[in-house]
């Protein structure tokens, strides 16, 4: 019988040589795939132009009308300040503790609980 050590080395050469050949053939066969797609897409037609432009002034429309939705929003909180008046204050700031805060509080008590795992 052979020795053991070197038919181990050549298996592990082969192997290895295999392994790096097929990872270049996959990077060669992406590089490929994405220039072929590359140069499809530098050469849109008017009506792809046309609707990603419409989708983009959609899209900011939608933005403005979120923005101002929001001040909108504020602004009436601020004025009435009826959307946090069942809320208490707190003794040593006078803020209101508005949900968004009581669940930042929780959350921060819950990490506290948390036993810690070493690694």
């Amino acid at each position: 019988m052979e020795n053991s050590l070197a038919t181990a080395l050549v298996i592990t050469a082969i192997g290895m040589t295999l392994l790096f050949l097929s990872l270049v053939l996959f990077y060669g066969i992406i590089a490929l795939l994405t220039a072929v797609t590359r140069e499809g897409a530098r050469k849109p037609n008017g009506a792809a132009v046309a609707a990603e432009e419409l989708g983009d002034a959609i899209e900011r429309r939608a933005l403005q009308a979120a923005a101002i939705a929001v001040s909108l929003a504020r602004a009436e909180a601020e004025q009435s300040r009826g959307a946090f008046s069942d809320v208490p204050s707190l003794a040593s700031g006078g803020r209101d503790v508005t949900p968004w805060w009581s669940m930042h509080h929780q959350h921060r008590l819950a990490e506290k609980n948390r036993p810690r795992r070493s690694l």
